[in-house]
């Protein structure tokens, strides 16, 4: 399955579900947006702070708090939900988020293309 696909997906179910990407007027496009900014920030947040936990155990071995394998399971499962609101903020806008991540790849194999070795 490539991005569209899933995206195609994702984005069929949250209308099933009452989540819409598409809408009558640009300040109800831009309200969404809005929402699923936030909500992208929340899990990015949820990321960040199992990291952080994992930092602190590093950091200070009497921590209790999770090592980096005990964490990876939860970590992926943020990034997971960090891609399904980059999916519907790229359907909002209606940009191909699969076209865009494959120019940005060529764009960096260009412009760093001297750190190859």
């Amino acid at each position: 399955m490539d991005l569209s696909e899933i995206c195609s997906m994702q984005i069929s179910d949250d209308e099933k579900r009452g989540f819409p990407v598409r809408f009558n007027s640009e300040r109800e496009e831009h309200a969404q947006l809005l929402k699923d900014l936030v909500g992208l920030f929340g899990e990015v947040g949820e990321f960040s702070d199992q990291t952080k936990k994992v930092g602190l155990k590093l950091d200070q071995p009497d921590y209790n708090g999770p090592t980096l394998d005990e964490s990876r399971e939860q970590l992926g499962k943020e990034l997971g939900d960090v891609l399904i609101y980059t999916i519907r903020l790229a359907a909002i806008l209606k940009v191909d988020l699969e076209d865009i991540v494959l120019r940005t790849i060529r764009n960096n194999k260009e412009r760093y293309a001297y750190l190859e070795k």
